[in-house]
C-alpha cells in the first residue's frame, strides 16, 4: 500500500514539474544607482557619502503576486566629513572612509498589481576594498594604516590570565578590567590597543520599494542597515589620543537610488493573465 502511494505522488509531480516549470517565468535584472551612506558610530554625522551601487539578478515568481530576488552587487558604502573640526572634539580630523563590497542580498518581494512592490531581505557583503583617510592622507594608527581584520580592541600584550575586551562597548567597565589587570597603568591607551581593522563581513537587513516606470523599467528606493557591527573603536577625550572617554560600535547605514531593469516581463505578465484565467 505504501509503495503504491510513493509511486502515485511520483507520477503526480512528475507530471505537474512540466506546467510548474512553464508557469514560472524567472526574470533578469540589471541595476544601476548610487548610495548616500554614513557609518554609524564613528563620530561624523549624515548622509554625505556618495557610492556606486550596480549588478545584476534574477526574480524568481512563487505565486502571482510573491517573488524572490537574487542579486549580485558592487556596492560603495562608508563616511564623508568635510572640515576638520579643533575645539571640544573627539575626532578633531577631515574624514572620508570608503568600503567596497561584493554583496548578495536575498530579497522576497509583494507586488501589488504590476505597479508598486514592497521587498524585505537580507544581504552578505565581503569586504574587497578600503581607503579610510583622515585630512587628506592615509589613516595610521601606531604607523600601521587601517586594513581588514576582526575589528575588536585588543590587550597590547596577550597573556592566558587576559579577559576578552574585543567586544566591551562600555568605557567604565574596560576602565574597571584594566584597573584589576594592571593596577599601575596610568591610561587605558597603554595597555589597551585600539582596532586598525574593519570586518570582512557585512550582514544586512534590506527594505525595498519598486515603482512601475515603463515597460521594464523600474526605479526602486532600498535602505540598508548592518545586523553586527563592522568595527569597535575608542576615541579620545582630545587629539592627544591618550585619554580614551568612549568605545562605540559602528554600523553601515545606506540609503539606495537605483533604475531597474526587468528582462522577460513581458512572457512573466502573460503567463500570470494565463494562470489567472485557468489556461
Amino acid at each position: 500500500m505504501k509503495k503504491s502511494r510513493i509511486f502515485a505522488l511520483i507520477m503526480a509531480f512528475m507530471v505537474a514539474t512540466p506546467t510548474l516549470l512553464h508557469a514560472q517565468i524567472i526574470k533578469g535584472e540589471l541595476f544601476l544607482g548610487g548610495n548616500l551612506t554614513q557609518v554609524d558610530g564613528d563620530e561624523c554625522y549624515g548622509f554625505k557619502k556618495l557610492g556606486i551601487h550596480a549588478g545584476a539578478g534574477a526574480l524568481i515568481p512563487i505565486t502571482n503576486y510573491l517573488d524572490i530576488g537574487l542579486e549580485v552587487l558592487f556596492n560603495q558604502k562608508g563616511a564623508y566629513k568635510r572640515n576638520a573640526i579643533v575645539s571640544n572634539s573627539s575626532f578633531p580630523y577631515a574624514y572620508n572612509l570608503k568600503l567596497n563590497y561584493a554583496e548578495i542580498p536575498i530579497m522576497i518581494y509583494l507586488t501589488d498589481k504590476d505597479v508598486v512592490s514592497v521587498g524585505l531581505g537580507v544581504s552578505y557583503g565581503r569586504l574587497v576594498g578600503l581607503t579610510e583617510l583622515m585630512n587628506g592622507q592615509p589613516s595610521k594608527y601606531e604607523g600601521v594604516e587601517i586594513g581588514v581584520g576582526d575589528g575588536k580592541l585588543h590587550w597590547r600584550q596577550e597573556a592566558d590570565n587576559l579577559p576578552d575586551i574585543g567586544q566591551i562597548v562600555s568605557i567604565d567597565e574596560l576602565n574597571e578590567i584594566v584597573v584589576k589587570q594592571y593596577p599601575n597603568a596610568t591610561y587605558i591607551s597603554k595597555v589597551v590597543a585600539n582596532s586598525n581593522t574593519y570586518r570582512p563581513d557585512d550582514f544586512n537587513i534590506c527594505a525595498d520599494l519598486r515603482f512601475r516606470i515603463w515597460e521594464g523599467l523600474h526605479s526602486e528606493l532600498r535602505y540598508q542597515y548592518s545586523l553586527r557591527p563592522i568595527r569597535y573603536r575608542m576615541f579620545y577625550e582630545d587629539s592627544s589620543l591618550v585619554l580614551a572617554n568612549q568605545i562605540r560600535t559602528q554600523y553601515n547605514n545606506s540609503i539606495t537610488l537605483r533604475v531597474v531593469y526587468l528582462f522577460n516581463e513581458h512572457r512573466a505578465k502573460a503567463n500570470k493573465e494565463a494562470s489567472k484565467t485557468g489556461q
